[in-house]
């Protein structure tokens, strides 16, 4: 929910626009998009290996890991299991995602 503006809400809101626009200028990303990028990848060569006989110990580890952290965050167990396979396997940007990630390259 936005802030109700006020003088000391504009000049914090014009000191991070600096700083991130500082971050552009250097072609340095943030970390939420950062962040983005790791599940994106992750996502492809998810993908790439779900229906082969890849062993698969590692991306469980992962998705285990995840859905621990989810439930800490009080979420329940299943409906976390279903929204993380959910993003990583109904996503249509999988092909784009593979080709510029290297899974597709890696698969050869």
């Amino acid at each position: 929910m936005p802030r109700m503006p006020s003088e000391q809400n504009e000049v914090g809101r014009v000191r991070t626009e600096l700083w991130r626009q500082r971050r552009r200028n250097q072609g340095r990303p943030e970390a939420s998009l950062v962040d983005r990028a790791i599940a994106a990848s992750f996502a492809a060569f998810f993908a790439r290996d779900l229906d082969t006989d890849v062993h698969h110990g590692d991306y469980h580890a992962i998705l285990l890991g995840a859905r621990r952290i989810l439930m800490s965050q009080g979420y329940a167990k299943v409906a976390s299991n279903n929204e993380l396979m959910r993003r990583l396997t109904r996503r249509s940007d999988l092909s784009v995602l593979s080709d510029i990630s290297g899974a597709s390259a890696a698969a050869s």
